[in-house]
């Protein structure tokens, strides 16, 4: 077996976040989230990011990824005119924003 052609890229567990590329414009900051559950699903209604709260005025679209063992639910939300990106991993129960969206 040639040992050149193991790529840990393979497998869709693997996630080396030293290599990822870097992002300037993420936040990765922790916050807390008021949610509602309906149907198994989950649907953020606020946000408080730096003691300022957010109304969610729309969900404009939302994913999931796993992140190893982690599975992470992403949220494009639209606040007052901004639209954030937040998320919440399902392994560590942190919710975070992720980004501000041009």
């Amino acid at each position: 077996m040639n040992q050149n052609s193991f790529s840990p890229k393979a497998r869709w567990d693997r996630f080396e976040p030293e290599k990822a590329g870097f992002n300037p414009d993420a936040l990765n900051e922790r916050i807390e989230v008021l949610v509602f559950f309906k149907n198994a699903k989950i649907f953020p209604k606020s946000f408080t990011w730096n003691n300022k709260e957010y109304q969610i005025e729309t969900i404009t679209y939302n994913w999931q990824e796993r992140l190893g063992q982690a599975l992470v639910n992403y949220f494009s939300v639209l606040c007052a005119g901004q639209m954030y990106q937040i998320s919440f991993n399902n392994s560590t129960f942190r919710w975070q924003i992720d980004k501000m969206i041009e």
